[in-house]
């Protein structure tokens, strides 16, 4: 049996007027990472910039199944309500362009 392929997921996100790369940043750093350190221990975040006005958020998975398991049940509906002020906050910032997932083939 095949191991599970390792799932990626990316938004691209344009930021707000006003905005810099170094604020999103920061924003992440101190309040999107440590909330999703009590997900999972599983996910790993990252922050990309496509050029000066547009990001690339990311998250690793160990696979499909992992990021679900996390994503699901009364556990992930407390964690999803304690984390609501920070997308408010986030939707501050940036404005959802388009997103997608990959599975890792190699």
């Amino acid at each position: 049996m095949a191991e599970p392929r390792r799932l990626t997921t990316f938004k691209r996100w344009r930021l707000a007027d006003g905005v810099t790369l170094a604020h999103v940043r920061r924003v992440v750093e101190e309040a999107v990472v440590p909330h999703y350190r009590d997900l999972s221990d599983d996910v790993e975040l990252g922050l990309e910039a496509a050029d000066d006005r547009t990001i690339i958020a990311v998250q690793r998975w160990p696979s499909r199944a992992a990021r679900d398991a996390a994503m699901s049940g009364p556990r992930f509906e407390a964690w999803w309500q304690a984390y609501l002020p920070v997308l408010a906050r986030w939707d501050e910032l940036v404005s959802l362009v388009d997103e997608w997932e990959t599975e890792v083939l190699l």
